[in-house]
């Protein structure tokens, strides 16, 4: 099925509030809003929340040190691009012209 895992974080804040009730709900709100705005997928940032939860020394900001910087950041190429290349290659292998 195509429609999940299904983004959960109402469910991530609470376990956050009751794991860790030293950390304002509200800074790791933000902190959540910021990475997604930040190309997180939700699996991502399911697991990078958990793990800072797990570590006594965390607080929410550290999950934006996890972030790839923008200047390392190589947006996924377009779904059809294999495919265009693919065509390319075969293209080139059928041509038997030698000039």
């Amino acid at each position: 099925m195509s429609d999940v895992p299904r983004p959960a974080t109402h469910q991530l804040l609470a376990l956050a509030a009751a794991a860790r009730p030293d950390w304002s709900t509200d800074h790791l709100r933000d902190v959540i809003a910021q990475a997604r705005c930040r190309d997180f997928t939700w699996g991502r940032l399911l697991v990078a929340v958990a793990q800072l939860i797990a570590d006594p020394e965390a607080e929410p900001p550290d999950l934006l040190a996890g972030s790839p910087d923008a200047w390392r950041y190589r947006p996924r190429p377009a779904p059809d691009t294999a495919h265009r290349g693919a065509a390319a290659a075969r293209a080139a292998l059928h041509n038997t012209d030698t000039d």
